[in-house]
């Protein structure tokens, strides 16, 4: 392991203490809105530098793939029908503008890619713990909306992601949030919130019944549906029309992406027993071919018993573990998902769990497989992937157990209970 990462795994392991121990120290200290504003943006965002400028890498394939799609827009190309990045990016065209902006920033003033690719995703992270914060400060609970924000920017999993990892889920993830904090006040703000969070990457999807169903008016329905599907249709025309490219194979790549497959969840548990019964094989390589079907079944079952008559951040929060625990095929950058929309929802006690197993299988994989491969010289290459796959397991597990938990809980029927975890209607009674 080299020196950069072996201090950016310590470092990791501190922010991880630092995430279980600073409320009983900041909750003694008297701060202004602003300055707590302030406070929460500056640790998210020196939290994060450290390791981003520590490291000379980050996720290899990941950011040879944001290398390779910023140059080919620079020279004016086909992201889409590039026969180099058939599986390099399987996302709608706004993000690729990023990676050549990255590309060309950092050769024009020679500095290093990976560090210069890595700051969007870390700004976003930086607006998640302020929008956190100010989504509860609204409805004047200063002291939730002091350790919501503390506690995002200080949880372990979104940092790794954006600063060890490099990948964007923060930038959809803020979107998110956004269309929930505009979601009252207006419906056309919050669905284009929401259009460009798909835009970024196809997942904020998951999000949309959740939001639809708290509109009760059906013009302001329309208004947000409108926006939100407006957003990403323009994005996808203005690249058609900057770059030789074709609708059907821009769609296609973003709705066909069925990567992961037997690396998380019981499709793993799957993969293991057909290397030791080959005669098993075939049901693996069916749930490859047929295992989003039952993932969107497990959605649509969740949905209906529990999510649809839930508050938004409620009801995300619910359909993201709903996946977590039943989905078929899975990355490890979504890990972060989970984390911004429990601290919304105030479900931190289930999160503490799901941070501490996120965590294990997080710092082994980045430290051994992702940010430098030691783990495949260490032991044979079946050993190695089981390794990695059973290091995941106390997360999945958490995820199905706390999954378990909101599904039969009683509280969310009570319209007191509802009341008191909906800021918003706090907020407008203030008014």
């Amino acid at each position: 392991m080299s020196i950069p990462l072996l201090i950016s795994v310590l470092w990791a392991i501190v922010v991880l203490l630092a995430y279980f121990q600073f409320w009983p120290i900041v909750q003694k200290q008297k701060l202004s809105p602003l300055t707590a504003c302030l406070f929460i943006a500056s640790i998210a965002f020196i939290v994060r530098q450290i390791p981003c400028i520590l490291l000379p890498m980050g996720a290899m394939y990941d950011i040879d793939s944001y290398r390779m799609v910023g140059s080919v827009i620079l020279q004016g190309g086909d992201v889409y029908s590039h026969p180099d990045l058939v599986k390099r990016y399987p996302y709608l065209p706004l993000q690729m503008y990023w990676m050549a902006f990255s590309a060309w920033f950092s050769e024009h003033f020679q500095l290093s890619f990976v560090k210069v690719v890595k700051q969007a995703p870390i700004i976003a992270d930086v607006g998640i713990a302020i929008i956190l914060f100010r989504y509860f400060h609204r409805s004047n609970q200063t002291e939730i909306a002091l350790h919501s924000g503390l506690l995002y920017a200080l949880n372990p999993i979104a940092i790794l992601v954006s600063a060890y990892h490099g990948q964007f889920d923060a930038i959809p993830t803020l979107c998110i949030l956004l269309a929930i904090y505009w979601l009252d006040r207006s419906p056309l703000i919050a669905g284009l919130w929401q259009g460009l969070g798909i835009l970024d990457k196809s997942w904020p999807v998951l999000a949309i019944f959740s939001l639809v169903k708290s509109i009760s008016d059906w013009r302001k329905k329309s208004y947000f549906l409108s926006a939100t599907l407006t957003i990403p249709l323009t994005g996808v025309i203005l690249y058609i029309i900057l770059f030789p490219s074709n609708i059907v194979d821009v769609f296609t790549r973003a709705l066909g992406y069925n990567h992961g497959v037997g690396v998380w969840g019981y499709t793993s548990i799957i993969r293991m027993l057909a290397v030791l019964n080959p005669d098993l094989k075939f049901l693996f390589l069916w749930f490859i071919e047929n295992g989003r079907y039952l993932t969107l079944g497990i959605l649509g079952l969740v949905w209906i018993m529990r999510a649809r008559r839930e508050i938004p951040q409620e009801g995300i929060l619910t359909i993201l573990l709903a996946f977590f625990a039943g989905t078929h095929a899975f990355s490890i950058q979504y890990l972060m998902w989970l984390v911004p929309f429990a601290i919304l929802s105030r479900d931190v006690r289930f999160l503490a769990f799901y941070t501490l197993g996120a965590f294990g299988y997080m710092l082994l994989t980045y430290s051994t497989l992702i940010l430098e491969t030691h783990i495949y010289s260490l032991f044979p290459p079946q050993q190695a992937d089981w390794i990695i796959i059973l290091s995941s397991f106390p997360a999945w597990i958490a995820t199905i157990y706390w999954l378990k938990q909101r599904l039969f809980r009683a509280y969310p029927n009570n319209p007191a209970a509802r009341k008191a975890i909906k800021p918003q209607a706090k907020w407008r009674k203030a008014r």
